[in-house]
């Protein structure tokens, strides 16, 4: 008798369509409000997600201590580590191949000409070896390539610059053609083998060269002592490692790799506070991923009390349908229906209609938010994004069928206690 109760429920919806489409649109509202909300909160989500790892918050650094605060300046200290491709290959065996493994130099400044005799131009030269994913996160070679492992190890002069130093350098031309012209940085003609994405509101000029290459590649420095190995030498910069984790939630794993890499390699870096291991990215989306709970909850609320008025409108409507039905309620259990098949035929008209109205509404919310998302491009050109992932078809569903369950709970009791010879008897 189940599957006769939810037919005749679906029978009586489709002989009163108006009725049926206007108990439907308040859960509509009230399902486009929820799915709107969230499908602009998960994309916002994701747009935090990616400016983090952008931003190489993604990322687990290796610095060397290089001063001592005293009294609230740094004094420079006379010696710090200085990390070597040897020690990048081990930390890369250390960690595996899911996590990208990058040495560089800390930036120095280098200056160039767009045309021999022509005016100088400044930038910021990075020497360095390993994965350009964990050097600049997201951003990737648009034309050519990046350095490969021969010439970063060596100390040839190849370069890969970025997009705005291309754009210079080519003048009225495409970027890519200054992958055929020399680079004139600090008087050295420098091979441009590779350009980079463009990077939104990118001021300076950069160039990275092979780790080798560095100290050709900028200005005269004050060297410093090192106790690299081998002996105490003479250095131009300070070298970090950038350990590119493959998930933000995997950064804390990584860096506890990384940890243990460094007291197996040197137990005196750690020890003796010569080195400094850190990540920011793990407190930053713990930050973003609450403060995007807290509004999803309470904008979900505003939505959900649409969604209850929405409710209260099929509860009318089944109120009065049991008003209407009686004779027909009376003549069904006359026939042999119990009580539980009256009030699966309720529920399941509850239920459907709270079901097509929370898939209408989510259509409609999802689309609301493509194009409130897309109004939000327009104006601050940020590349946000809405979302619908399957949690928010999970609340959304879920949310409608418990609507349809409760609010239809009452017009079936009420219906399914009629007395058979009452309801017949019923004008």
């Amino acid at each position: 008798m189940m599957l006769p109760s939810i037919q005749i429920g679906l029978q009586t919806l489709r002989a009163n369509p108006v009725r049926t489409l206007l108990s439907t649109l308040g859960v509509v509202m009230g399902a486009a409000s929820l799915v709107g909300v969230l499908s602009a909160g998960d994309g916002a989500e994701l747009f935090a997600r990616r400016q983090i790892e952008r931003l190489g918050l993604q990322a687990v650094a290796v610095l060397p201590r290089t001063s001592d605060l005293v009294d609230g300046l740094n004094i420079p200290r006379a010696s710090f580590p200085i990390f070597t491709i040897d020690h990048a290959k081990s930390l890369t065996a250390r960690v595996g191949p899911s996590s990208a493994v990058a040495l560089a130099t800390t930036a120095g400044m280098g200056t160039f000409v767009t045309k021999a005799g022509g005016p100088p131009h400044a930038a910021t030269v990075v020497g360095v070896y390993g994965s350009l994913d964990a050097l600049l996160g997201g951003v990737a070679v648009a034309h050519g390539r990046f350095l490969t492992t021969d010439e970063m190890t060596g100390e040839g002069t190849v370069a890969v610059v970025s997009n705005n130093l291309a754009r210079e350098l080519a003048g009225d031309r495409s970027p890519v053609s200054v992958l055929a012209m020399p680079l004139l940085l600090q008087g050295r003609p420098w091979t441009i083998v590779g350009v980079l994405d463009e990077v939104a509101n990118q001021r300076t000029f950069a160039v990275m060269v092979p780790l080798g290459s560095a100290q050709m590649a900028t200005l005269p420095g004050v060297p410093a002592s090192s106790t690299g190995p081998g002996g105490p030498s003479r250095v131009p910069g300070v070298r970090s490692f950038l350990v590119r984790a493959p998930r933000i939630e995997d950064v804390l794993s990584v860096q506890a790799q990384v940890e243990s890499w460094a007291d197996v390699t040197d137990p005196r870096w750690r020890k003796d506070s010569q080195v400094t291991i850190n990540s920011q990215g793990v407190e930053r989306l713990r930050q973003i991923n609450q403060g995007m709970l807290i509004f999803k909850l309470l904008m979900g609320s505003f939505a959900g009390i649409s969604l209850v008025v929405g409710g209260i409108g099929i509860m009318n409507v089944l109120l009065a349908a049991v008003a209407e039905r009686t004779r027909e309620i009376g003549l069904r259990k006359a026939a042999g229906a119990r009580r539980r098949d009256i009030i699966v035929q309720f529920l399941s008209e509850s239920v459907i209609i709270s079901l097509a109205g929370a898939i209408l509404g989510a259509v409609v919310g999802f689309s609301a938010s493509l194009g409130i998302t897309a109004f939000i491009r327009w104006r601050t050109s940020s590349p946000l994004y809405a979302a619908f992932t399957w949690q928010t078809f999970a609340v959304s569903m879920g949310t409608a069928i418990a609507v349809g369950l409760i609010f239809g709970v009452y017009p079936a009791l009420k219906a399914a206690r009629l007395s058979p010879v009452d309801a017949i008897r019923y004008e």
